[in-house]
């Protein structure tokens, strides 16, 4: 029930239960609000951070090596809308950012999916653009606002909605909607819906509520 620092642990993943890695941790930190504190164990119950393993993904187990048994991996909802995150081509590029490059939005764009499970980035034709797929506009718009503030200049392509096939049969991805106002409020709430369901009906996705 303790983890210490030295202690060897092995990390294993529910889809690949037979590969497993021993690694020995080197630190340990535990959480005062936002900041973190190097302690050298921890009991259960703690939310902690360590150090020692490199290449683990989300999903991985640190497991006892008595008892390597995997957690399994919680479903997560599939991307519906994907933007191209692109270099800015504009008459004003380079004012604004200080990484501009292909590359460097490239990088930072796959870094994000260290962390980010719901998220989805593809390389494209176009060299010096990236397709990401996320869970919907504010999904995207935090890490759009995310990148602005860490100085990165790039441009993004209207959302587009990611349609799926199954069995020969074309779906799109509907949100359920459900609010409750007192009765003096409907009017004006149902007039905003109705707003946001036309810009969403524009863009090739439908809302209910």
């Amino acid at each position: 029930g303790v983890l210490r620092v030295n202690d060897e642990v092995v990390v294993l993943n529910m889809h690949n239960a037979e590969t497993q890695k021993k690694v020995r941790i080197t630190k340990l930190y535990e959480f005062q609000g936002l900041q973190r504190v190097e302690v050298k164990e921890a009991s259960v119950g703690n939310i902690v951070a360590l150090s020692g393993i490199e290449n683990i993904m989300i999903g991985d187990t640190i497991c006892s090596p008595e008892k390597p048994e995997p957690l399994p991996f919680v479903k997560i909802s599939e991307p519906t809308l994907a933007m191209n995150f692109s270099v800015n081509d504009s008459p004003f590029a380079g004012q604004e950012g200080k990484y501009v490059t292909s590359r460097q939005i490239r990088d930072r764009l796959f870094k994000e999916l260290n962390t980010d499970v719901s998220l989805r980035v593809e390389d494209t034709d176009n060299l010096d653009s990236v397709k990401v797929s996320g869970r919907g506009e504010l999904h995207l718009s935090i890490l759009i606002e995310q990148m602005r503030r860490q100085n990165y200049e790039f441009q993004v392509s209207s959302p587009q909605v990611i349609y799926k096939e199954i069995d020969g049969k074309k779906y799109e991805p509907i949100d359920l909607l459900m609010i409750e106002v007192p009765d003096n409020y409907v009017g004006a709430v149902m007039e905003k819906l109705g707003t946001r369901k036309a810009e969403l009906l524009n863009m090739g996705t439908r809302e209910t509520g």
